[in-house]
């Protein structure tokens, strides 16, 4: 039975998916593939098709609505589903989907793979291998041209309860190299359109720490990367789709993002204004690290984002009133990006239950947002 094998892309799902491709290339150099995305997918799969899913959390609803419409339209699909909740929830979905892969892709795929062509399917639930050497597969696929940032590190040094990482990714933190990097940045300069070196890393201030930050390391990279994309393209180190730990930043550091880097965004965790949240959440920066970055950040003329969670467990009347007062302060030299608390699955606080927000601090955001102060929703 001839199969087809189709990557369906949601709005948010691009870079795993990217990632996936890439090492379905590596495993069957010589088979093509097809990628396709919400809007036309349910019309572009067809029977006997094998149809992969990757999803986060907060759009696991709609890869479950396709994946059941696809099934009705032909019991011949195969549907197969990864990513963090896949890993977090995975037989939450075995009636939804055929397969359901936890943990990381790229050696799965292959195998996967071959026992639906083989008929050797005998699972509804695989777990996924570690990648041990993240350079053993492409970033970018070669066949599809599917271009993005550049997954720099994989896991955390951080523990953070509200986070799907730590469990996620567990134990010592995986890079890719410099080397391998500057091999994916030369292929991508080949391609029409790429002007731009954006990084994937929870802390990109983590790149190959040794107890502190690498200095040294993060110099390469960067200095490699600038080397190679010269004044055609430019570097963003810090900003999103990374963010930087205030316990990693350094004069040092925001001189290597000044002389190398065009950025002049920064986005910074914090999450909750007080210290006594900081602990709590098992953060490894406190209000003192992150104002003393803040201030380091401004004397360079950065703009900062600074990243809070609005209804956070363990709040109380206390802890609110710091995150107030840290708004006050900081009024007019920051913007506040925020978030409602949302329990991921997978997270150490998976089952706890938000708090309320103070009416007042409702108020004093919902004003910092009509003048721009503000961006995303409190509750």
């Amino acid at each position: 039975m001839n199969r087809r094998t189709v990557f369906i892309k949601d709005p948010i799902n691009k870079h795993s998916i990217r990632v996936l491709m890439a090492a379905y290339e590596k495993a069957f150099p010589d088979d093509d593939y097809f990628v396709t995305d919400f809007k036309t997918a349910y019309d572009f799969v067809s029977d006997n098709d094998i149809a992969i899913f990757s999803s986060a959390s907060r759009s696991i609803d709609k890869n479950i609505e396709l994946s059941e419409a696809l099934k009705l339209k032909s019991k011949n699909i195969i549907s197969m589903i990864g990513g963090p909740h896949a890993s977090a929830r995975p037989k939450s979905l075995v009636e939804s989907f055929d397969i359901v892969a936890t943990g990381e892709g790229e050696l799965l795929i292959e195998k996967v793979i071959n026992d639906i062509h083989n008929d050797n399917i005998n699972y509804s639930i695989i777990d996924g291998e570690k990648v041990q050497n993240l350079d053993d597969f492409h970033v970018f696929p070669r066949k599809k041209v599917s271009l993005g940032p550049i997954e720099l590190i994989r896991g955390c040094i951080s523990k953070c309860t509200y986070c799907q990482t730590p469990k996620l990714f567990p134990g010592a933190l995986r890079y890719r190299s410099v080397d391998f990097i500057a091999n994916e940045i030369e292929f991508a300069l080949g391609r029409k359109g790429y002007a731009e070196a954006r990084f994937i890393a929870p802390d990109a201030s983590s790149y190959y720490y040794d107890k502190g930050v690498n200095l040294e390391a993060i110099e390469n990279l960067l200095s490699t990367v600038r080397g190679l994309i010269k004044d055609n393209g430019k570097i963003f180190f810090g900003t999103f789709p990374s963010e930087l730990d205030p316990a990693g930043v350094t004069k040092e550091l925001i001189d290597l993002m000044v002389r190398y880097c065009d950025n002049k965004l920064i986005v910074i965790g914090l999450q909750s204004a007080s210290d006594k949240m900081q602990r709590i959440m098992k953060r490894r920066s406190g209000i003192k690290e992150t104002e003393k970055a803040i201030e380091l950040f401004l004397d360079n003329k950065f703009e900062i984002v600074v990243d809070l969670i609005f209804g956070l467990p363990h709040e109380d009347e206390f802890t609110y009133q710091e995150t107030l007062k840290f708004i006050d302060k900081w009024y007019g030299k920051i913007t506040i990006h925020a978030h409602p608390y949302d329990p991921l699955p997978g997270s150490l606080w998976e089952n706890e239950i938000s708090t309320t927000v103070p009416e007042n601090l409702i108020k004093k955001m919902k004003s910092l947002q009509g003048i721009g102060k503000v961006f995303g929703n409190t509750v």
